[in-house]
């Protein structure tokens, strides 16, 4: 099973969604300027908080910047870099194999940086903004450690800082999927628990491409899923769409929203999204159906083949 942390050294898009080439970030960290970088991202919004560290921590790029970094600084911001690092190498770690495939060494891997990435995103952050991305990206350290309690505090704790922090309500989504430690059931019941509007229409997206990739291989995976799901499907379908821009949420609201035209047939509205999103693909959902989103090759195949036959 892919994480949402895999990375391909060859085929990788910034994780920042031009965030950090806006702010010179590798610049800064090619000259070890880790001060400046930390006044920065004090300034920033919450969500570009996320994307700055996705951008640093979620590559290879800047292994051997940030392990001199987190080795020699106690900071506020150093900890919370080396908790998003760890938990990256947890991910990278268990590489992408189903449970039962995993070896020792692999396991051991996973848990160990899984365990120090929990003790630096759980530590005492006064910097509220520090404070609510470390919980955000502790729901996926204990999700990983199978704490579902756990992850469900850190959430909480999150969005009490900001309630709309897009990368708490993800990791959860992806703890209470049939796919980790939840169910269907578990997961539609979460989404319809969530209150900010664009969030929750993000995450019923992502459940319906969810959905369709647990049966994709199945010969009649199209119309079945299409027969489990036509009521979400038009209700979603019918709601104003997000508009396109860097912030998180619109970026995985849309990439979902371009696979759910192609699955219903729709290539053209397919297109036009993937038009507006220019090259900003995230990881998933692309690889849950074999598309390196990192590879312009790959996506410009996808974007030359017809959409499915509406089921």
């Amino acid at each position: 099973m892919s994480s949402l942390f895999s990375s391909n050294k060859s085929n990788e898009r910034d994780l920042s969604f031009g965030l950090n080439a806006r702010l010179s970030i590798a610049s800064l960290l090619q000259k070890q300027q880790w001060e400046q970088i930390d006044a920065i991202a004090r300034h920033l919004t919450s969500d570009e908080v996320s994307r700055l560290i996705d951008g640093i921590c979620l590559t290879d790029r800047y292994n051997k910047s940030i392990q001199l970094f987190i080795r020699s600084a106690n900071t506020e911001f150093s900890h919370l870099l080396a908790g998003a690092w760890y938990l990256y190498q947890a991910w990278q770690a268990r590489t992408g194999k189903w449970a039962e495939d995993l070896s020792k060494s692999e396991v051991e891997g996973f848990l160990h940086y899984l365990q120090l990435a929990r003790l630096k995103l759980g530590g005492s952050f006064q910097q509220e903004a520090y404070r609510c991305e470390a919980r955000a990206r502790l729901v996926r350290a204990e999700m990983g450690l199978s704490k579902p309690d756990k992850a469900l505090a850190a959430f909480q704790q999150s969005i009490a800082l900001d309630d709309t922090k897009f990368w708490a309500y993800h990791h959860v989504f992806k703890l209470v999927s049939p796919k980790w430690l939840g169910d269907k059931d578990e997961l539609v019941a979460y989404i319809r628990s969530v209150e900010k509007q664009d969030i929750q229409y993000t995450l019923w997206l992502m459940f319906l491409i969810e959905m369709y990739s647990d049966i994709e291989e199945e010969k009649a995976a199209p119309k079945r899923w299409y027969n489990e799901h036509e009521p979400v499907i038009q209700k979603i379908l019918a709601q104003p769409k997000l508009p396109v821009n860097d912030s998180l949420v619109s970026i995985y609201a849309n990439n979902n929203l371009a696979y759910l035209y192609h699955v219903v047939g729709q290539k053209e509205e397919r297109d036009a999204v993937l038009d507006k999103l220019v090259d900003r693909f995230p990881p998933y959902p692309w690889a849950y159906f074999g598309i390196e989103s990192g590879s312009d090759t790959e996506m410009r195949q996808f974007r030359q083949s017809a959409a499915h036959p509406r089921p």
